[in-house]
């Protein structure tokens, strides 16, 4: 909630921010067509266009990285769901009374993983992590202990060991993949990218509001906008 807040503010100030800028640049803009007439702005056009053009393709890379990133933790969903389903398999190896613990006992974690992602949690800005329950992560981590120890304090009894060389490796991958969707939840771009985002986009603000200064049409409408405000 505290993360969102601060977005919603980032994005506030930053429209805000704008619309200054394009006042600022306008006024600057009429104030240098009186000093120096229309030839003034004869190479502003060449500095307009490389401004815009890196800002386009910084927020291209950055949109870019975050698809790719949403798409490696919705893969990294399916490897969980994929190495849980593949365990509860391998763990019917086990006979009897064995095989129905583990299994009920790989569904509580199961069930203890869904319900980790599903509670409401926040993003810390300094540690650029995402903060979950501690009550749920400790819960996590008894269960999977319960699991890992059930599972090999079945393996020494002899008619068990065909079943624990599968069973074993699968719930290792199982923890493997919940530690892959941790560590990929913390990938994040670097803070000197949002820093460029930010000023860069005022940036360009500023320099439309200069261009568009010999435009009455747009001055009209910037003043518009901040009668609205």
């Amino acid at each position: 909630m505290i993360f969102m807040l601060f977005a919603l503010a980032i994005a506030a100030l930053f429209f805000v921010g704008s619309l200054i800028l394009l006042r600022l640049g306008q006024h600057l803009g009429l104030r240098h067509r009186k000093q120096n007439g229309a030839e003034g702005n004869a190479g502003l056009a060449t500095v307009e266009g490389a401004i815009f053009g890196l800002m386009g393709l910084l927020l291209a890379f950055t949109i870019s990285g975050a698809l790719q990133r949403f798409d490696d933790r919705r893969q990294l969903v399916i490897q969980e769901a994929t190495a849980a389903t593949t365990a509860y398999d391998r763990l019917r190896l086990f006979e009897g009374d064995d095989a129905h613990r583990l299994q009920s006992s790989l569904k509580e974690y199961v069930r203890a993983r869904i319900d980790l992602y599903r509670m409401a949690h926040d993003f810390l800005l300094f540690q650029r992590a995402e903060e979950f329950s501690d009550q749920q992560e400790n819960k996590l981590l008894e269960l999977k202990n319960q699991l890992w120890d059930a599972a090999l304090a079945a393996c020494p009894q002899p008619n068990f060991r065909p079943a624990c060389g599968l069973s074993v490796p699968a719930l290792n991958s199982l923890f493997e993949v919940a530690r892959l969707r941790a560590g990929a939840a913390e990938k994040h771009p670097p803070q000197i990218i949002y820093f460029m985002l930010f000023g860069l986009g005022l940036g360009c603000s500023l320099l439309a509001g200069f261009g568009m200064a010999a435009n009455a049409g747009a001055v009209g409408y910037i003043e518009c906008c901040l009668r609205v405000l």
